[in-house]
């Protein structure tokens, strides 16, 4: 009888410590799945065909969202992106990477009005069926497949 208490014993203290290491354990992001956490899956998102469009931006708490209605981003595979509007189109850079083991997209614009509220590093967060979404430091964005 003693040998079984013993065994029970051991079987209970491992399975005890099983659930404390797991349920200790912390999410820092570095968990995500590989098909949210891919860099091609990103870059292969933003360069729709038809373009995408900004249906949020959010700069220090403020929505800059309608500065940019009617924009219609293309990014190409070359690492440029063209933002086309109704009278003009304004052209600049990107790059999608992983920085710390999270996907980041950078844009580059030159000062032409808002443009340089995207001139940032932007963590990307999810994709869903037609949207993508990043942030940084509070600050949101969001694109929409056309």
């Amino acid at each position: 009888m003693k040998g079984n208490c013993n065994a029970f014993f051991c079987f209970a203290t491992m399975l005890a410590c099983s659930l404390v290491f797991i349920g200790c354990s912390q999410n820092d992001g570095s968990d995500v799945s590989p098909s949210t956490n891919d860099a091609g899956a990103v870059t292969s998102f933003l360069m729709h065909d038809a373009g995408l469009i900004i249906t949020l931006l959010t700069d220090d708490g403020d929505d800059e969202t309608d500065y940019f209605e009617s924009y219609v981003f293309n990014f190409s595979s070359n690492g440029n992106i063209a933002a086309v509007g109704d009278s003009d189109t304004v052209t600049g850079t990107y790059n999608v990477f992983r920085d710390d083991g999270r996907v980041e997209l950078y844009m580059d614009f030159p000062n032409v009005g808002n443009f340089d509220e995207l001139d940032d590093d932007w963590y990307f967060i999810s994709i869903d069926q037609n949207t993508i979404r990043f942030n940084d430091d509070g600050d949101r964005l969001e694109f929409r497949q056309r």
